[in-house]
C-alpha cells in the first residue's frame, strides 16, 4: 500500500479529489495536511483529522500538493524524498521528482499556436479561485439580493451576484503567474471574476486564422453548452468561431482530473 500525503487549503478541491480517489483507489492510504489557518474548515470535508505538523510527510511515498504551504520551516516539502504531483508551481529542491500540473488557464494559453502578440484574451474566473470564502460570499450575496439585505461581504467589497465584477488584481490567485507570463510575452489579456461558482470562460480573439498546438481531441469541440452542462464535465470544451475560440470548463473538475491522470501513472 502506497502512503500518500495530500496538502490542501480549500475544501472544494479536497471534496472533489477525495471523491475521485476513494472511487478509483479505495485502498489508498492517505493523510491530509493543511496549514493551521485552514484546518478547521477542512476537517468536516475530510471527515476526520487534518494534520498540521508536516514532519510525518517524510513517511509518505507520494505527495500531492494542492496548495502552497504558508510555512515549511524545515524544508520538509521543499526537499520531499519521493514523488510529487504539484498544481502550485512550488519551488522544490533540485533532486525532487516533481510532476507539475498546469492550472486550466495556463493549459489553454500554452496551446495557442498563433503568435501571442496577435491575440487578445479575456479570462472570466469563477469565485472558487478564492476558495471557500469566495463561494460562500457568492451564495450570501445572492440571498441578499432577494431579501433586499446588504449583508456582510466575506471577500468581495462589491456585489458580484448576477453581475460581472471586474477585478484587475490577480495577486495571490492561481492564474497570477500565468497572466503575468502571457502579458510579458506580448499578449493582451484581461481578468474578470465571474458570478459562477466553478465554471470558467476564456475568450481568445486572433487577428487572422486561429490554431492550437494540440488539437487532436485535447479540447473537444462543442456548438452549444450551458454552465450546468460544463459543470458535469472534467475536460475543457471549445467553441470555434472565425478568428476566435471560446474555452469553457469547470475549474475544479479540470484541475482534479489532471491530477488523477498523473496519479494513475505513478501508482
Amino acid at each position: 500500500m502506497i502512503k500518500t500525503a495530500i496538502f490542501v487549503d480549500d475544501y472544494l478541491l479536497l471534496l472533489d479529489f477525495l471523491s475521485k480517489v476513494e472511487s478509483e483507489f479505495p485502498l489508498l492510504e492517505y493523510t491530509i495536511y493543511g496549514d493551521k489557518e485552514f484546518a478547521d474548515s477542512l476537517e468536516d470535508t475530510a471527515e476526520g483529522y487534518v494534520e498540521t505538523d508536516l514532519s510525518s510527510i517524510r513517511e509518505a511515498e507520494i505527495l500531492i500538493l494542492l496548495a502552497k504551504p504558508l510555512k515549511d520551516e524545515n524544508n520538509i516539502i521543499k526537499n520531499f524524498d519521493g514523488t510529487v504531483i504539484d498544481i502550485t508551481d512550488y519551488e522544490f529542491g533540485n533532486d525532487v521528482e516533481v510532476f507539475k500540473i498546469d492550472e486550466p488557464v495556463r493549459k489553454v494559453l500554452k496551446n495557442i499556436a498563433v503568435p501571442v502578440a496577435d491575440v487578445t484574451v479575456t479570462v472570466s474566473l469563477p469565485v472558487c479561485v478564492y476558495g471557500k470564502h469566495g463561494v460562500e460570499d457568492l451564495m450570501q450575496q445572492t440571498r441578499s439580493i432577494f431579501s433586499f439585505d446588504e449583508g456582510e461581504s466575506l471577500v468581495f467589497h462589491n456585489r458580484i451576484a448576477f453581475n460581472k465584477h471586474f477585478n484587475p488584481l490577480i495577486a495571490g490567485l492561481p492564474v497570477g503567474k500565468t497572466v503575468d507570463d502571457f502579458a510579458a510575452s506580448g499578449g493582451d489579456v484581461s481578468v474578470r471574476i465571474s458570478p459562477l461558482s466553478t465554471v470558467f470562460e476564456i475568450d481568445v480573439f486572433a487577428k487572422d486564422a486561429f490554431g492550437l498546438k494540440d488539437d487532436e481531441g485535447y479540447f473537444p469541440t462543442e456548438s452549444f453548452f450551458t454552465a450546468a452542462d460544463i459543470s458535469e464535465r472534467s475536460d475543457i470544451a471549445v467553441i470555434p468561431r472565425r478568428n476566435a475560440f471560446t474555452f469553457v470548463g469547470d475549474y475544479v473538475r479540470v484541475l482534479i482530473e489532471d491530477v488523477m491522470k498523473k496519479l494513475r501513472e505513478v501508482m
